[in-house]
């Protein structure tokens, strides 16, 4: 029998979704994609584009001018350079590679900035430069004239008896009980109603008012720990929480999860939101109690400490910039909607900020540590130190005398390696010595090499080989060794040629492993070399090719030792540097497998040394080309008049001063951001559509009177969030019925109704998992311990335990977030870029999510689990859909509804499946359908 009529109503169900009434806001979406390419693509335009392809220079080779939008539309000789959206058809991005043309001619970029341009084309290449001839020039920036634009302005102060509904007027009924009451508890707690609760709701509602209903209810969940849960995952999006580095060195972060934790708590305790602010900012300097209140202002700090980072820059100086750069950018854009990191190569080109203030701020967060120390000692990747927190005196004692143990142990090998590498053993004929074919590149990536630096293939065309030839004292025995830094995307058949008295030797040695030797000289034995009768020298010659190497090839040095000198060596009296470098790692590896235990934070702290201090301005941004110094301060537009730079004390990096300037009660932007974040999570809308960008490029606001009104209330009620979120749901303007817009007011600006909203990924997910019964109520730690130093590796395995986390039973607030490998039931269902501020999630519909609802393993086994627990006989189907409609969407199912899910599990049943099984499989489609997936 064909289920004609199954396919018919899970078509309907699921195509429900794409024609359902949620009409998107792009105001933000568009604002980050134009402050990309501020950030990313135009300084790189200017630096290594417009020297070559500017009409306002007057150079346009090969007809190309990238100073402009038409520019690059119109293209050059070959054509268009850049199609939007398409960067695998697009030729800047093949030049920029080097795959056809060379650009910049110079030298390839770097391919994080490669990687940047992709994306920007991918996202749609949004230029906002019109022709040259009109691009804005540089002015001084008049503050005065900022101050006169609205968010800059002070708060309007109201009477006492002034309310939301008196500024909306709402015109919308209330809203039915039932979608009243499913949109409190996923609206506060992310979480739907059980039956008794729903019960509980209807019946204040019915017996005394639906007013009495709604503040019983919210006072009921705002007391909740499931609240924080919910509400912290917002501020997390605008934290860009990940719990790896991502970029070029995707490293684990170990202890993230103790600051997610602590978002997760703050909102819990409803900590006032000054007092939140100014710990993520300067936790580390406030003063504490207790050691209690000590370690949660230490892990507060994690805000800054958790962003992407290109940990394998060269340029440390640049790093160190950069990473200042997106703190701030990250503070500016979270706190108080603005785009600061667009003033870093200029004056802002639309707000009233100066490269001076950008400079002013940004020398605060460059005194500040957050990346510090070389993570390895074989490659220039930075890393950073977590810091313990406060632990007994005894534990203290011990951590204090193992450490030095450490740090005794490690000086001692670092001293014994460079007396090895500045007078090896032996003859040794370095990579500049020897003789070279193909292309082959110089690096000092890895540190552990001898000379300045060593040699890589870098993959172009034709062979690669290289020739190392030694003169040698004497004929004899020689023990052959070469030098290579070992590593994992290295070659693993390296071949090697010995030509020696005896004839030729081939071998092929594996460079992924660590050289036995010191960890820098690998053995390839012991060779005879006699004196050549055509010129009587004592030469051994080694050579190297790439050919079936399988990988990256390095080359560096070899190293011969003679065998007699060996055992001379070997007989002598005292230890060779060898055997006593062997002795001390062993050591070390004994010290560090015993470490004590300790809890520790990812936490910063103040700089030291050069670090800490102002910061003269970069000129276009370039880290080199240094311009006036300018006093540590903060943005002129935002303080108040006249006002002088902060008295920052030796010896500190200003954090404090910034964290107090931020949170003052009077300052125009902290209170309205936030007030405005608040509002958006409950409406769908902010009453500023960009709730990241309060300039001039962002929307205006729809009700400034009201954001005011809102902002007041939230500072005079100590900045309590709970208080705030607690006046907008009791208001009618909240309790709203929600309907299609009206053509008048498309973006329902004007708040006359509630707006359908969907639901965000991580309420998609855990409803399930509530509605199924398999939801673990218990708070989680980390969930990355298992994954190693590395977050992703190219190993199956390593992916396979990524995948794994998406099984766990615990709110997906705790499961792993890893960039570049998110867990599929959040990616789906639009989970933000962890690298970005994210105050407005993207909202899309595709048919990806209602195949990963019809089929994805997680949603398979929790229709089953929710099926099982109607597996009793005496229930009649009817009774089981209604059961079904109560728990799934909050609402008692109509008799259409009952008669159709009636014959869906009739069909199911007669072509073979159990009753269970069928049931299982309707509450996929009541998963899949949009009344589930969105709140009214």
């Amino acid at each position: 029998m064909k289920t004609t009529f199954v396919y018919q109503i899970v078509l309907l169900v699921i195509g429900s979704f794409s024609l359902c009434a949620v009409r998107q806001v792009t105001a933000q979406e568009q604002t980050a994609k134009v402050d990309f390419f501020e950030a990313k693509i135009r300084p790189v335009l200017v630096k290594h584009c417009y020297p070559c392809h500017s009409s306002e220079l007057g150079k346009s080779k090969g007809g190309l001018v990238l100073d402009s939008r038409s520019g690059w539309q119109v293209g050059g000789d070959s054509g268009a350079a850049i199609v939007p959206g398409k960067s695998g058809d697009s030729l800047l991005l093949d030049a920029l590679k080097y795959e056809s043309f060379e650009m910049p001619p110079k030298g390839k970029l770097p391919e994080q900035t490669i990687a940047d341009f992709q994306q920007w084309i991918e996202h749609g290449a949004v230029d906002p430069r019109t022709t040259a001839a009109e691009l804005p020039r540089e002015t001084k920036v008049d503050i005065e004239k900022g101050r006169q634009f609205w968010s800059f302005q002070p708060l309007r102060t109201f009477s006492d008896d002034q309310s939301i509904d008196r500024f909306i007027q709402p015109e919308t009924s209330v809203a039915e009980p039932d979608k009243l009451v499913r949109r409190l508890y996923l609206d506060l707690i992310g979480l739907p109603p059980s039956l008794q609760e729903r019960e509980s709701f209807l019946s204040l509602y019915h017996q005394q008012s639906p007013q009495v209903a709604v503040e019983t209810v919210a006072d009921r969940l705002l007391a909740r720990r499931e609240f924080g849960e919910k509400w912290a995952r917002h501020w997390l999006d605008v934290a860009r929480y990940a719990d790896s580095n991502g970029g070029d060195f995707n490293l684990t972060f170990f202890e993230s999860w103790r600051y997610r934790n602590y978002v997760i708590d703050a909102f819990n305790q409803d900590m006032p939101y000054d007092q939140f602010l100014r710990e993520q900012i300067a936790g580390d300097l406030l003063p504490f109690d207790s050691a209690e209140q000590r370690n949660r202002q230490l892990i507060a700090t994690g805000f800054l400490m958790v962003s992407a980072k290109m940990l394998t820059e060269r340029d440390k100086p640049k790093m160190h910039l950069d990473i200042a750069d997106e703190q701030l950018d990250t503070i500016g854009r979270a706190a108080m909607g603005l785009t600061l990191g667009c003033a870093r190569c200029h004056d802002h080109k639309f707000d009233p900020i100066s490269a001076a203030d950008y400079y002013a701020m940004a020398g605060i967060l460059h005194s500040t540590r957050t990346a510090d120390r070389v993570l390895m000692n074989n490659v220039n990747v930075t890393g950073w130190t977590n810091t313990d927190l406060a632990v007994d005196d005894a534990s203290k004692a011990a951590m204090k005398k193992h450490r030095s143990d450490v740090d005794r142990v490690i000086q001692q090998i670092k001293k014994l390696e460079a007396v090895q590498q500045a007078s090896p053993q032996g003859i040794v004929v370095d990579d500049t010595a020897a003789e070279k074919t193909g292309p082959w590149r110089k690096s000092t990536y890895r540190t552990n090499h001898v000379g300045q630096h060593y040699l890589a293939n870098n993959g172009g065309d034709g062979p690669h080989t290289i020739t190392w030839k030694a003169s040698l004292p004497k004929p004899g025995k020689y023990d052959l060794r070469v030098s290579f830094c070992g590593g994992g995307s290295l070659a693993k058949t390296a071949a090697y040629t010995i030509r020696h008295a005896d004839g030729e030797t081939k071998l092929v040695i594996d460079q992924t492993v660590t050289p036995d030797i010191d960890g820098l000289w690998f053995r390839l034995g012991q060779f005879r070399f006699d004196q050549q009768q055509s010129t009587g020298n004592v030469v051994a010659e080694v050579f190297l090719t790439d050919e079936n190497a399988g990988g990256f090839l390095l080359a560096d040095a070899v190293q011969l030792v003679s065998v007699d000198e060996l055992k001379a060596a070997d007989k002598s009296e005292g230890e060779s540097p060898g055997l006593q470098l062997k002795e001390l790692r062993r050591q070390l590896t004994k010290l560090q497998s015993s470490q004590p235990k300790v809890p520790q934070a990812m936490a910063a702290m103040d700089a030291k040394g050069d670090r800490l201090g102002d910061l003269n301005i970069r000129i276009r941004g370039e880290t080199k080309n240094l311009g006036p110094r300018v006093p540590r301060g903060f943005l002129q537009v935002a303080s108040q008049p006249g006002a002088k730079p902060p008295a920052i004390p030796a010896g500190q990096s200003g954090r404090v001063e910034l964290a107090a300037w931020l949170t003052r009660a009077d300052h125009p932007l902290t209170a309205r951001v936030m007030a405005n974040r608040v509002w958006q999570q409950l409406f769908g809308r902010g009453i500023v559509a960009t709730s990241d960008n309060f300039g001039a490029r962002g929307a205006l606001p729809s009700h400034p009177e009201l954001l005011d009104y809102l902002a007041q209330e939230y500072v005079s009620e100590h900045w309590s969030t709970k208080s705030l979120i607690r006046k907008i749901v009791t208001s009618k303007t909240y309790q709203q019925a929600a309907r299609v817009a009206v053509s008048e007011d498309p973006d329902n600006q004007r708040f006359k109704h509630q707006n359908r909203r969907p639901l965000v990924a991580e309420s998609i997910r855990d409803s399930m998992l509530v509605i199924a019964g398999q939801l673990d109520a218990k708070p989680r730690e980390s969930v990355v311990a298992h994954l190693g130093t590395y977050a992703i590796q190219t190993s199956g395995q390593r992916h396979a335990s990524l995948a794994q986390t998406d099984e766990l039973r615990q709110r997906s607030i705790y499961l792993p977030i890893v960039r570049g490998a998110v867990p599929p039931s959040l990616a789906v269902f639009d989970l933000p870029n962890p690298d970005l501020v994210a105050g407005v999630r993207s909202v899309t519909t595709v048919p990806a999510q209602a195949l990963f609802m019809m089929n994805s393993s997680f949603a398979i086994e929790m229709a089953k689990s929710t099926s099982e627990q109607f597996s009793d006989p005496s229930l009649s189907v009817d009774q089981i859909i209604a059961q079904l409609f109560l728990r799934i969407l909050s609402r008692q199912a109509d008799q259409q509804e009952l008669a159709m899910g009636r014959a869906y599990v009739a069909e199911l049943t007669a072509d073979g499946k159990t009753r269970t099984q069928a049931v299982a499989s309707l509450i996929q489609v009541m998963f899949s359908s949009a009344e589930f997936r969105l709140v009214e």
